[in-house]
């Protein structure tokens, strides 16, 4: 017989168990949408979201997500409390992928203080009991350093319990870049994550995941392209600790497979932080760069997968791409 006294404590170890399962987190993704992106390489990022997402409880008992895109201008697509189940807002995400083009600067500090001043408002769906999670996705410096490491600090200290997570992509940031350190919060080992290129960013899923929602427990994905994830270790660039999540295996190329007599075909190997290219028997960054120029930017063309390169995979496989 239910008793009221046995209702009472069911009643009271169910709450318990609702209390451990349930996660309460409102986490605002600032995303990079600056003309450096290419735009295959913007909906690849957006897929990361949508992985991300569908690894997490969604709803106003549990997390809750809001995404603000950032270039010259900065917007808030949709508010933390605009799609309360999972459904619903991993199709407002992939919508992203028609409704945002690449193009403009990189104006970080201007995201961010938007984020600090009204992504984290009442209006905007946030909850006194949630845990206020932002991460920063960028392929580049900022306009501001000095700005944007004063907007990650204003956040910090004036969104009480806020964690700061930031995950750097692309040859022009490196394990030294001093700017990613100063926006995540300490400690940096855990808080900012790199990768070389956009599609090895599927490796971090698990990662970013299970620090949204610590019960998360996920493998990388098998059509994940494989790469070495670099973890910054300590403010300044001190320190750096390399975390191998899957197997790389480097394909390396010589002046001589290229031809030294010059043929037109560029040689990528793509495990390098910055695009190895050898054209004729070329090697040095500089050369690369000159030949790049005479030949119609074909090399920075390759880099950014632009014409006639924007359907390029760049692999761990060499790949060559003939001009």
């Amino acid at each position: 017989m239910l008793t009221p006294t046995r209702l009472l404590k069911l009643c009271i170890l169910m709450c318990s168990i609702y209390r451990v399962v349930s996660v309460k987190k409102d986490v605002v993704f600032v995303v990079d949408k600056s003309g450096s992106i290419a735009q295959a390489d913007f909906d690849t990022a957006i897929d990361f979201l949508k992985d991300v997402v569908t690894a997490l409880t969604i709803g106003t008992g549990d997390v809750q997500v809001s995404v603000v895109s950032f270039s010259d201008t900065y917007n808030e697509e949709f508010d933390l409390d605009d799609y309360t189940t999972q459904a619903n807002l991993l199709t407002a995400i992939d919508g992203l992928k028609s409704s945002i083009t690449t193009n403009g600067g990189t104006f970080t500090a201007d995201a961010l203080n938007y984020v600090q001043s009204t992504s984290f408002t009442a209006g905007k769906g946030v909850r006194g009991d949630a845990d206020p999670i932002v991460v920063v996705m960028t392929d580049g410096l900022s306009q501001n350093a000095a700005e944007t490491t004063t907007a990650a600090d204003l956040i910090r200290s004036s969104i009480t319990g806020s964690i700061i997570y930031v995950i750097g992509i692309g040859s022009d940031l490196s394990s030294t870049t001093q700017e990613l350190l100063n926006i995540a919060s300490d400690p940096d080992s855990d808080n900012v994550l790199y990768v070389t290129y956009f599609n090895y960013i599927c490796n971090l899923v698990p990662n970013i995941a299970a620090k949204i929602d610590s019960s998360v427990s996920l493998s990388v994905a098998g059509d994940c392209d494989q790469t070495t994830t670099t973890v910054f270790v300590g403010k300044g660039g001190g320190a750096v600790t390399t975390t191998t999540t899957t197997t790389t295996t480097t394909t390396t190329t010589t002046a001589s497979s290229a031809g030294a007599s010059g043929e037109s075909s560029v040689f990528i190997d793509s495990d390098e932080g910055d695009d190895t290219a050898i054209i004729a028997g070329v090697t040095t960054a500089a050369a690369v760069a000159a030949v790049g120029a005479t030949g119609g930017g074909l090399i920075y063309r390759l880099n950014k997968k632009l014409w006639p390169f924007t359907k390029l995979k760049v692999s761990p496989k060499k790949t060559t791409a003939w001009a």
